[in-house]
């Protein structure tokens, strides 16, 4: 069983540290379905490559980036132009709708089969190897380096520039995750920890660090309970994270409680 989930397991706790990365400034800014939006696009990049015969996973991923880039070009522009009627959300609502309807009229009107669809949602986790890894983890390397020395500008701005830099770099991220892991783990990797610690940490060094724990703690009890239950694994990480989520907001209501009391 080990080797079954060393790759799958090990994948998801990378991607827990820098979606919390990302997932912190998401938060903040108030864009919290950012990353499904360019999750989409990318999905659609991927659809697009499969059908054209693409088998090169460079080449594929070249298409997908293309895809999330052009959203987050989009997505740049927009949600600066209707910051003052705080109208961000829903036009990234608008470009998630709009790439989703794509998504399902582009498999249906080309014959492409429906397992195409699950694999959009929920990736092909227990099928990543160590290749993959090596892949992500280098590719990951690059962008961490990037989005530490920017930290300052896009804490301290959100100018076009900065935003055109920030969603730049999450659109890889998004794209190198989206085929692995599928859109909803993506998204949940983004949210789910940095909520669960959004209310207790807010100095950004102890919330990454402890939204990384959650993420990690996630991904591990979720692929265990997979294997064991034969479950699909996307989705059971996302369940377990759910279920962190939850338990933190008991936890916070009771500390609640206790200090009323006192």
């Amino acid at each position: 069983m080990i080797s079954i989930i060393f790759w799958p397991l090990l994948t998801c706790m990378v991607m827990a540290v820098i979606h919390s990365y990302f997932g912190h400034f998401v938060i903040r800014r108030g864009l919290l379905f950012m990353d499904l939006a360019l999750a989409q696009w990318a999905a659609i990049g991927y659809l697009v490559s499969h059908w054209l015969g693409i088998q090169y996973p460079l080449s594929q991923f070249l298409v997908s980036f293309g895809f999330a880039l052009g959203a987050a070009s989009i997505l740049a522009v927009l949600t600066r132009l209707y910051d003052g009627q705080h109208l961000q959300e829903a036009t990234i609502g608008i470009l998630y709708i709009a790439g989703s309807a794509l998504a399902v009229t582009f498999i249906a009107s080309t014959g492409m089969e429906g397992h195409h669809l699950q694999e959009m949602l929920s990736g092909q986790l227990l099928f990543i190897n160590a290749l993959d890894f090596a892949q992500l983890i280098s590719l990951y390397g690059i962008v961490s380096v990037w989005a530490w020395r920017c930290y300052p500008m896009f804490q301290a701005n959100q100018s076009l520039g900065s935003n055109l830099l920030f969603y730049g770099l999450f659109a890889i991220v998004v794209t190198s995750s989206v085929k692995l892991i599928g859109i909803l783990l993506v998204f949940s990797f983004l949210v789910l920890p940095v909520m669960t610690v959004f209310r207790e940490k807010a100095a950004f060094g102890k919330q990454l660090f402890w939204a990384s724990f959650v993420g990690v703690l996630g991904s591990f009890l979720g692929v265990l309970t997979s294997i064991w239950l034969d479950l699909p694994p996307s989705f059971t990480v996302i369940l377990v994270l759910v279920l962190i989520w939850v338990l933190s907001l008991i936890v916070l209501k009771e500390k609640g409680l206790k200090n009323e009391l006192n």
